[in-house]
């Protein structure tokens, strides 16, 4: 007999397939998936409501399922998202994606291999600093004009610039989502290693390694594409990139306020500020308005309408579905039951259990984003090793999950914010990237780096990790 929570993990099937297949837009796959979620909470039951206690620990109210749903979505994620590409939007608008276009592409002297390798370190460093969803908001436009200009097809370096990105990223406490939630949730258990430099330290050398691999195995995967020699460099050697740039001012204003915004990024986690990142990146992105106001109101009739128009709605509305499915499997149980099956079969022994994290997190998270897995997986994790009685210590398991996480994310389109959001940019021009070209690119990467990611834990836990 078919139980309801098995018809839940049915839909939950049926929409990946449909938003891997490209049978239809992938946010309407994911939204197809979540109405129907939807319904069927509503005719079973299913779905575990929301319930209000006072003081005294009484049932004050239960909410709908529809507040239930809703409470799924990671806003945090949603908020922060839409602040960086309003960001992205007005810098855009004044011409200052087109005046990197033609200065990198000068740099790079129309060479597609360099354009990559300075795309693509350029995005890595980005994404030490701030996280890789904002990093790739603010390259992969520049990427885009960069090939146009050169009229090269633009999916290796958007590849190569994303999957560097995720792997740049586990780096950094600021650098990924998923490591934003392991530091806060380490903060709240007084795990002092998951500080910034502690990132920095511990998951530093193991990144670059992964770098030099990533990179290395893109010039074997694109040798063809590298070795083209693009049209008309002369012409575009010629051209002044400041003559792209429409509004000077309005330029350095958006770019003061963003680099405002960034230190703001970095100021919450060093002096534990009350405001959270969406709030930050929300608040930058309306400053970043007020000051866009022009001299003459008539010259930027339509300017807020410009600004929304470039905004990535679709990205939104499926991150929002996306976390809608995810949330509803989480419900029924299904992620426990995965991190119970990690503990049960690899449990033994502290080095394996790590390993066995670092690939199941790396696999869950190509087939699901890495956010709402890394948010299920943390609480399992600290109950695995409260259940251990102490013989398991927390430490290991959550730098496992941070690599697994990060790296994983790299197989596939959806197995990362930045990845959504790299395919959805690709979308504006000729060559949008499919599901097949990132899974033929991105998973010998997972698997390559998730090699590396076991050797230096293999190596070095009860040292580094530990």
């Amino acid at each position: 007999m078919v139980t309801e929570a098995q018809v839940v993990l049915a839909i939950f099937v049926l929409s990946f397939a449909l938003i891997l297949s490209e049978v239809v837009h992938r946010t309407i796959a994911a939204w197809f998936g979540s109405v129907l979620m939807l319904l069927y909470g509503h005719y079973t039951g299913v779905f575990h409501l929301h319930e209000q206690y006072n003081a005294a620990g009484e049932l004050v109210k239960t909410y709908t399922l529809e507040h239930t749903m809703l409470g799924w979505i990671e806003w945090e994620v949603i908020g922060l998202l839409l602040g960086m590409m309003i960001f992205a939007s007005i810098l855009e608008l004044c011409g200052f994606f087109e005046y990197v276009a033609i200065k990198a592409a000068k740099m790079s002297k129309g060479d597609p291999w360099r354009l990559i390798v300075l795309l693509g370190t350029f995005t890595t460093l980005l994404s030490l600093v701030i996280d890789n969803v904002t990093a790739i908001i603010i390259i992969a436009p520049v990427t885009l004009r960069i090939c146009n200009k050169l009229e090269i097809n633009p999916v290796p370096p958007l590849l190569a610039e994303a999957i560097l990105s995720d792997t740049g990223g586990v780096a950094s406490m600021v650098g990924d989502p998923p490591n934003v939630m392991i530091a806060a949730a380490a903060a709240d258990e007084a795990l002092l290693a998951f500080s910034f430099n502690g990132f920095l330290f511990r998951l530093g050398i193991l990144t670059f390694f992964a770098w030099v691999a990533t990179l290395g195995y893109f010039r074997w995967y694109y040798r063809d594409w590298s070795e083209q020699k693009p049209p008309h460099v002369d012409l575009l050697m010629e051209e002044d990139e400041w003559d792209a740039i429409n509004d000077k001012r309005l330029m350095f204003s958006t770019l003061i306020i963003l680099g405002l915004t960034v230190v703001a990024f970095s100021a919450k986690s060093f002096l534990d500020l009350e405001i959270e990142i969406d709030g930050i990146a929300l608040a930058g992105a309306g400053f970043a308005l007020i000051f866009a106001k022009p001299k003459n109101e008539d010259l930027r009739e339509g300017f807020i309408n410009d600004v929304v128009d470039k905004v990535e709605w679709q990205a939104l509305l499926f991150f929002a579905g996306l976390f809608l499915l995810v949330g509803a499997v989480g419900d029924v149980g299904y992620l426990d039951k995965v991190a119970n099956w990690i503990f049960d079969n690899f449990g033994d022994d502290e080095v394996k259990l790590a390993v066995a994290i670092i690939w199941v997190s790396a696999i869950a998270s190509a087939l699901i984003d890495n956010i709402p897995f890394t948010a299920a997986m943390i609480p399992v994790i600290f109950s695995i090793t409260e259940a251990s009685g102490g013989v398991l210590s927390p430490e290991p398991l959550l730098w496992a999950l941070a690599m697994g996480a990060g790296f994983g994310g790299n197989a596939t389109p959806i197995g990362s914010s930045a990845n959504v959001m790299t395919v959805a940019i690709s979308e504006r021009g000729p060559y949008p990237i499919t599901t097949k070209e990132w899974v033929r690119a991105g998973l010998p990467v997972m698997f390559i780096t998730c090699i590396v990611a076991t050797i230096f834990m293999m190596l070095f836990h009860g040292t580094l990790y530990s």
